[in-house]
């Protein structure tokens, strides 16, 4: 049996009342214990606005979960997560995992070397080889 790192992120209906909240809060904790999950993290990310329109809301709350669960337990928790009322949307990613003592930090992004507004006024020899 294979033991994997992930990371749940899932998005709630804000109309949901608190004992309604803290119901479906237990089901997920429920669910992830059932399957073998050994939870590290369970965090509210709080209300934020949705990127679109999810089943007629605007707003959402957001929660995050990182866990360790066998391989052979995802699909079956996702798809009991995915048929409780009032989970908007979920994601579940595998974490890879880092090296001991290392820490895994994105590269930033890097700084072209004309900006967008530049290029519309800028002479053809100015730009060199970024067109």
């Amino acid at each position: 049996m294979v033991t994997r790192n992930y990371e749940l992120l899932f998005i709630v209906s804000p109309e949901l009342t608190e004992e309604s909240l803290e119901v479906l809060l237990n089901r997920v904790q429920n669910y992830l214990l059932e399957a073998g999950a050994v939870v590290s993290e369970f965090r509210n990310w709080g209300t934020r606005r949705l990127a679109y329109t999810i089943k007629g809301f605007r707003d959402g709350r957001y929660y995050l979960a990182r866990f360790a669960m066998p391989t052979s337990t995802i699909k079956d928790f996702e798809r009991r997560l995915l048929l409780l009322e009032g989970v908007l949307r979920e994601l579940i990613i595998l974490v890879e995992d880092a090296p001991e003592g290392e820490t895994v930090v994105a590269a930033p992004a890097a700084e072209p070397e004309v900006e967008p507004a530049d290029v519309a006024t800028a002479e053809p020899e100015e730009l060199g080889e970024t067109l």
